[in-house]
């Protein structure tokens, strides 16, 4: 049996399940599973009409739902390695180049992206693709084959393509059919991108192995207006949901209270809850926001997995209220896990679950001990959904697969059996010969009176001068009044009493200044670097009142060269080059900008000038100058 079977099984079972794709303007397209197969089979003729070799990794670039997956499911008729990719020529061009410079499957609104790669880039577009003959027999496979690859979201420098097997994918699946008790009955409501592990097998390969109907939205109609998940799930009667942290702090800031109290999402049995840490703070305050909406507490569950092991790795059991672990921070910053009473000396941490079916989750030490009991270690794990190993990278291979276990890269312990994950060893800080996760600080931060809602950020930094290490925390602020000094000096207050450090420094951004993957994580890493290299300037405000560039911000922009300053940062923030590269007439796309890009854009935007924009304003509005003369018109 391979991945290909689960499509066709599907089909033979259930025919006549649908997969429903909710476009940007709110209408919905219905697909059989049966015209989805008959699609697909389609797509892999025209793969073999146009000479792609059986083996071929192809890189798959679709903003829209209808077309992704019949690329997939056809290059894997076709035996090739489908390679799900965000549509950001940054990602794309050295995963390309990686791959062998390979041909790239394109949709109407991804095809210009092909432009931006080298001259002889070879581009499939997938409605050329569906008019070739239906492939009549799919091309034979074996379990250890490689079914697909999936990239990190996050890297632009050296790539690393997660080999995963049809073996390890069709165990996994399996694995999480048993532990979410996913069945036909289910509806399936998802916004989550197919290039993301949790996009594509958590809420399309797993509910189609279940049987059960999968309702699609685009991730850029959720970003920007991240109601419509809540109003489909409560359309469609939705019994499953899935979403990253970030996403839940979106909607408890941008979600009107009076629209989730016109909805029900009484039918919601399941919320999954994983790809990025999980901030108690943000789990409460998601809790009370859709009370009105009469979701079930227990629906919403923390789970851990990664792209390594395929997608799952741990479960809560179904059924619990899950509530935040309170910890002694002094304690778990020693590496023990101690119980304690809510206070300043406390951190709060989600427990995770208990491993899949057949997995295995141990933590051990710098030395590869193994570590007992609440005891702070490396993640390692080890199960039938483990991928091969790491695309044309045996080296790293090597280091990361080591005798049948995983290094996760993450940190974590052990609590009677069930995973609690403290952060990456990467989002650590080292102060005073003691070490303290980002994340735990960041708590710290949130529960600041005064803030405004949103995820701050915590990251070191070594001091050039000095060689002390600073610590640097960054607020989401979109416009911070005369007063917000106060309020950041309380956060640096807070933060030197939790760490007994005096070199703490505050800033506020504007929410878009923070950058995240494509699946959303936050990228401490980036920010630190350009809190470094001096990047923060009038976008900053910073404690003690002064702004950390050469000006205090103003309140919302509306002068016309006021207007053009603060488009053309934003546009620097977003496609990371200096803003002064930025000519008033230079085409968005031109300059490097994807339609991803542009949502990230139409966001800031719209923090910084308090307004709402429509998902194509960019493109209409294409170049900085076109843009602030549109945003002044309003």
């Amino acid at each position: 049996m391979t991945l290909l079977d689960v499509l066709l099984d599907a089909v033979r079972e259930a025919p006549g399940q649908i997969v429903v794709h909710v476009r940007g303007d709110g209408s919905e397209l219905t697909v059989t599973l049966r015209e989805l197969l008959n699609d697909s089979l389609r797509v892999a003729g025209g793969f073999r009409e146009a000479g792609v070799a059986p083996g071929t990794c192809v890189p798959l670039l679709a903003d829209r739902s209808e077309d992704f997956q019949p690329m997939f499911w056809g290059a894997v008729a076709a035996g090739l390695v489908p390679v799900p990719l965000a549509a950001d020529a940054r990602r794309v061009l050295p995963v390309w180049e990686h791959l062998g410079r390979p041909p790239v499957v394109v949709d109407a609104s991804t095809a210009p992206l092909v432009d931006e790669l080298p001259e002889g880039a070879r581009a499939l577009a997938i409605d050329a693709l569906r008019e070739g003959p239906a492939l009549r027999e799919p091309a034979p496979g074996g379990r250890d084959d490689v079914a697909f690859l999936q990239f990190s979201s996050g890297s632009t420098g050296a790539p690393k393509g997660v080999e995963v097997t049809h073996r390890a994918v069709l165990a996994n699946l399996e694995q999480i059919r048993a532990a979410s008790a996913l069945s036909a009955d289910d509806v399936v409501v998802s916004w989550m991108p197919y290039f993301h592990d949790m996009g594509l097998i958590g809420t399309h390969l797993a509910p189609l192995a279940a049987r059960a109907r999968q309702v699609k939205i685009g991730p850029l109609s959720f970003a920007k207006r991240p109601r419509l998940w809540f109003e489909v799930a409560d359309r469609h009667r939705a019994t499953v949901l899935s979403a990253a942290n970030f996403a839940l702090a979106l909607a408890v800031r941008r979600v009107p209270d009076d629209v989730l109290a016109r909805l029900d999402l009484s039918a919601v049995r399941l919320l999954l809850v994983g790809a990025e840490p999980i901030a108690p703070a943000v789990w409460r305050a998601f809790a009370v926001k859709t009370r009105p909406a009469g979701l079930d507490p227990a629906a919403a569950q923390p789970v851990y997995g990664l792209a390594e092991a395929t997608l799952a790795v741990t479960f809560p059991p179904p059924g619990e209220v899950a509530e935040p672990l309170v910890l002694d921070r002094a304690a778990l910053s020693d590496g023990v896990a101690v119980d304690t009473e809510p206070g300043v000396g406390a951190v709060e941490l989600m427990d995770v679950g208990r491993p899949v079916a057949g997995c295995a989750v141990r933590i051990v030490d710098d030395g590869g001990d193994v570590l007992g009991d609440r005891r702070v270690g490396h993640i390692l794990v080890r199960g039938p959904q483990l991928a091969r190993g790491y695309h044309g990278l045996p080296g790293v291979s090597a280091e990361t697969f080591t005798e049948g276990w995983l290094r996760t890269g993450d940190l974590g312990f052990l609590r009677d059996g069930r995973l609690c994950v403290t952060g990456r060893h990467k989002d650590v800080l080292f102060l005073n010969g003691r070490t303290f996760h980002a994340t735990d600080l960041e708590e710290v931060v949130a529960a600041t009176p005064g803030l405004p809602p949103g995820a701050p950020a915590v990251v070191g930094s070594t001091d050039p001068a000095t060689g002390t290490e600073r610590v640097v925390v960054f607020v989401p602020w979109a416009r911070p009044p005369r007063e917000a000094a106060e309020v950041l000096e309380r956060v640096a207050a807070r933060v030197r009493e939790a760490l007994f450090h005096d070199e703490v420094r505050v800033l506020a951004l504007p929410p878009g200044a923070f950058p995240r993957t494509t699946s959303g994580k936050l990228q401490r890493r980036r920010l630190r670097e350009r809190f470094e290299a001096g990047a923060f300037g009038a976008d900053a405000f910073a404690t003690g009142g002064q702004p950390a560039g050469d000006g205090a911000p103003s309140a919302e922009p509306r002068a016309r060269a006021q207007a053009v300053r603060a488009v053309r940062e934003v546009w620097a923030r977003v496609l990371e080059r200096p803003a002064e590269s930025i000519g008033l007439h230079e085409p968005f796309g031109s300059l490097g900008g994807t339609s991803l890009k542009a949502m990230e854009v139409l966001v800031a935007l719209e923090d910084s000038f308090g307004v709402t924009l429509p998902p194509a304003v960019v493109r209409d509005h294409g170049t900085v100058a076109a843009l602030a003369g549109h945003l002044l018109s309003l």
